[in-house]
């Protein structure tokens, strides 16, 4: 295992990325979470910020991380969990909650709440998925020889959350986004697929390269897909054996499909693709459940765009010749 890429590489890559994020969170109020926003996941009103971008908590989630100094102390990175958001919801709050009774309370509350309450809350899921694509750089530069050996020297400008941003007109797109802020964190347009991203992963030869290839596939699932349960590990181990099938490696695909689901939850390629992913369905989870239902009506032109077989890996159902899945 090796790759091209360097730490400095990924930091310039990602500073890039939290550059344009500031960009976008200033157009929708500031890069910190307002005191609003920090309020409990039952008292969150849908009506008023049920369709912010959120793309302050993404700023927060890699500053949670580390960046960018976890790229120099690799046992730091640590994914992100419940419990790291709390603790960065207790430091948000801390004033408040030092100032009134009504602050006191409200960090309380939020320290009470379970871990599977926390989880489905979406701006926890845009802090990790933040958090967590950081993290991932940080661990597979770790396993490279080369990469963990080079000291990154960050003594030079300011980073990337302090230095100063340009002018900014609301209704253009900030520098290169075009609209997904998620193709920046992977340097761009990653679809040309490789057969050695499907190898076993202490054998692929770039894995930043094939990280960046399966973020990219998160990020571009049509929306309609978005709608559906979401990625498992099941699934994304099919949708790599079709792949390596259309390639001609029927051992390789076999092995894919038999591949024990706890094994590909811990893949780098898995937790990459979840990253996107789950990033994309944010808006979708902000809005109530009964608001966004995939239409009974639009499966086949899912199909015409993902393949059959992709339709039935990600949503579990089979097409009948009407249309209407089974």
């Amino acid at each position: 295992m090796g790759t091209n890429w360097t730490k400095r590489d990924v930091v310039e890559l990602l500073d890039f990325y939290v550059w344009n994020l500031r960009i976008l969170a200033r157009r929708s109020g500031g890069p910190d979470p307002a005191e609003e926003e920090l309020c409990l996941p039952a008292k969150r009103s849908i009506e008023k910020c049920g369709r912010h971008p959120l793309y302050d908590f993404d700023l927060a989630g890699i500053k949670a991380s580390g960046y960018p100094e976890v790229f120099d102390r690799p046992a730091s990175a640590i994914y992100a969990t419940p419990r790291r958001f709390l603790k960065f919801v207790a430091d948000a709050l801390k004033d408040k909650a030092r100032k009134s009774a009504e602050g006191a309370f409200l960090v309380r509350e939020w320290l009470r709440l379970p871990a599977e309450t926390i989880a489905l809350d979406p701006r926890y899921v845009a802090f990790r998925t933040a958090h967590d694509w950081v993290v991932l750089h940080a661990k597979v530069l770790a396993q490279d020889k080369a990469a963990s050996g080079q000291a990154l020297n960050l003594s030079g400008p300011p980073d990337a959350f302090h230095v100063e941003l340009p002018f900014d007109v609301p209704y253009e797109t900030a520098a290169l986004i075009a609209g997904n802020p998620l193709i920046l964190a992977n340097g761009g347009f990653r679809n040309r697929w490789d057969p050695d991203y499907a190898e076993p992963w202490h054998q692929v030869r770039d894995p930043i390269e094939a990280i960046h290839y399966f973020h990219f596939r998160g990020t571009t699932l049509p929306q309609e897909l978005r709608g559906g349960p979401g990625i498992n590990p099941k699934g994304l181990a099919d949708l790599v054996a079709i792949q390596i099938t259309r390639d001609g490696n029927v051992i390789a695909s076999h092995a894919w499909r038999g591949w024990p689901p706890e094994d590909v939850e811990r893949d780098p390629r898995f937790i990459a693709h979840k990253c996107a992913f789950n990033r994309g369905m944010v808006p979708r989870m902000a809005v109530r459940h009964d608001e966004w239902r995939r239409s009974r009506t639009e499966p086949l032109e899912i199909v015409k765009q993902l393949g059959s077989e992709e339709f039935a890996a990600f949503f579990g159902e089979t097409i009948e010749y009407a249309g209407k899945p089974n």
